[in-house]
């Protein structure tokens, strides 16, 4: 890569630490776009974690390097000089994995994502650091060997609820690593638990057709929600900690006033047993998919079912709300994952690609990607906006179960029959895997090398940053995009495409300030004078038009071509 910004960060990584997460990013981004790294001189680059899967390295100059936990899967390295450089943790292709005694029956992340949890079938729940992955604590009952059936962290990550198949719930110090209370009182297995928003409250819901609210500091149960005529599945707190919804195995979903003490609505629509429940990050409706194979959408002031979402063939298992509570995605046992416009009840794309029954779902905390867990032993990444299978990731060796991102949405962790719960990075892939889902045509970076633009037959221009890795998409084109190209001060980017327009934009927030006209063939190529007063662009109608940036209006139109002009460029004076 020229002399740039994208180059300083990754010199100033090698005398500075705080330049790493800049440097991983001004490596990772060309990787994704084609760029290669032959012979590069890297020596002593400080990129740890960084995501170099599928790179071209051949003959680098990486002496001395940080490439501690780099993802190195199927990179090209003949020849590199890796000699005294730091690689523990690198990945080479086998993913990392919590090998266990007995099955995993849950597992999650703490919300400062600092430690994550797992229920064991045995009984035990082992938290481990999320930084290392070493077991911080083996929580495990006096005498208590039954299977662990639900486990949830306390919102400031101090406290975990568990709840088990001998009907207790326990209450357990992440500080010390001690039970604070074991909380008795159900007469039956305990399915669920749920922390209160506030985090003084748990709720915990049991095959003994209750519901019970206990408080945390002294362990005594505060009120016992009755109703429900078979076994309760499921409990949950609102958003706003104020209510609890529960769903039961005889098709009803209950919604409690844990003020008033009272059941404020009784949700009745679902002709099998309800599978899951999830509030909306708002509060303000409710999902819940079922064995019928339907999802169902509910106003929860009103107590009134708003859509009934039809389309899966078979029971659906899973459900998830995106971060903005726009879009739900729902999973079952049709083998599809599909994705639902929440507003209007509509399916909008149904994600086509596992063999087998697909048993979890969940968004990304950012929302641009989805994960699934499916009994064809595979998780899959889907774009969230598209609906394309960005990657597809094996290794468990029987049936994956559950999925869960972290609470920063760079690592994923699944959980499988197979006694294993396996970690993957998503962290700079992500980035990158939610980007064009077509040819990438064009790539240039930006006079200050902090941004680099592609473009695409999906018809959008992406621009990059490279110190954070984030992602801005220009939509405007109707065909593919052929050509980018940057204005010499930096502030604008013209784009040339198969639909015959230029358009010009705005750099810094990806307004489009013009759209030019004039071409009666794709657009080729696009180029600005060194004085960036003027651009020209090339077209399959055999001709090249200059334009003036600023009114967009076409200065010239030069004949004399008999074919389409492939290229064009500028004299060093602009003349």
């Amino acid at each position: 890569m020229r002399n740039s910004s994208s180059t300083r960060y990754i010199e100033h990584s090698k005398t500075d630490e705080k330049w790493s997460r800049a440097a991983s990013n001004a490596i990772t981004i060309p990787i994704r776009v084609g760029h290669q790294f032959n012979g590069a001189n890297l020596r002593g680059i400080r990129i740890p974690n960084a995501d170099l899967s599928y790179g071209m390295f051949d003959s680098a100059q990486l002496q001395g390097a940080d490439l501690r936990n780099a993802d190195l899967r199927s990179i090209w390295l003949r020849k590199a000089d890796l000699s005294n450089a730091q690689m523990t943790g690198v990945q080479f292709g086998e993913q990392p994995y919590l090998r266990q005694e007995s099955n995993v029956r849950t597992f999650v992340y703490s919300p400062d994502g600092k430690s994550a949890a797992a229920g064991l079938g045995d009984g035990k729940i082992l938290v481990y650091s999320t930084s290392t992955w070493e077991t911080l604590w083996t929580l495990e009952g006096e005498g208590d060997r039954d299977r662990v059936s639900s486990i949830v962290y306390s919102f400031d990550s101090n406290q975990i609820a568990s709840g088990s198949y001998d009907g207790t719930v326990r209450l357990w110090n992440l500080q010390s690593g001690t039970c604070n209370h074991v909380l008795n009182g159900h007469d039956n297995w305990v399915r669920s638990v749920a922390y209160s928003p506030r985090g003084d409250q748990v709720a915990s819901a049991s095959d003994d057709e209750t519901v019970k609210l206990w408080d945390v500091q002294t362990g005594e149960c505060r009120q016992i929600c009755i109703g429900h005529t078979g076994y309760v599945m499921a409990v949950i707190f609102s958003p706003s900690g104020y209510q609890i919804t529960s769903s039961s195995w005889y098709c009803t979903i209950r919604l409690w006033d844990i003020e008033v003490e009272k059941c404020c609505h009784v949700l009745r629509g679902h002709e099998s047993r309800v599978e899951s429940i999830t509030y909306s990050p708002q509060g303000d409706q409710l999902a819940s998919c079922s064995e019928d194979s339907t999802v169902r959408l509910w106003d929860v002031a009103a107590g009134e079912c708003r859509h009934i979402l039809e389309g899966h063939k078979a029971c659906v298992y899973s459900i998830a709300f995106s971060p903005n509570g726009n879009q739900l995605a729902s999973s079952g046992a049709d083998c599809t994952v599909r994705l639902w416009d929440v507003e209007r009840g509509v399916c909008l794309r149904t994600l086509d690609g596992h063999s087998h029954v697909v048993r979890s779902v969940v968004f990304l905390p950012q929302g641009d990607l989805i994960a699934s867990a499916s009994h064809d032993l595979t998780v899959r990444i889907w774009d969230a906006e598209t609906g394309v299978c960005r990657q597809t990731l094996a290794g468990h060796s029987e049936q994956v179960s559950s999925v869960v991102f972290s609470p920063k949405g760079d690592q994923l962790a699944s959980i499988s029959n197979d006694l294993t719960i396996r970690l993957w990075n998503v962290g700079m892939s992500r980035l990158i895997s939610s980007g064009h889902n077509d040819t990438i045509r064009h790539v240039k970076l930006s006079p200050k090398g902090n941004r680099i633009t592609t473009c695409s037959s999906d018809s959008t221009v992406r621009i990059w940053d490279v110190e954070t890795g984030l992602c801005q998409i220009l939509r405007g084109h109707s065909k593919g995009v052929w050509s980018v190209a940057y204005s010499p001060q930096g502030d604008q980017i013209a784009s040339g495409s198969g639909d015959e327009t230029v358009r010009l934009w705005d750099a810094e927030t990806g307004a489009r300030t013009h759209t030019l006209i004039g071409h009666s063939g794709g657009v080729y190529t696009v180029a600005y004078s060194p004085q960036g007063d003027q651009l020209a662009s090339s077209s399959g109608d055999c001709t090249v038009r200059l334009w003036n940036v600023i009114s967009g209006e076409c200065s010239h139109v030069m004949i004399g071509h008999t074919y389409s002009v492939d290229g064009i460029m500028y004299s060093p004076n602009g003349n």
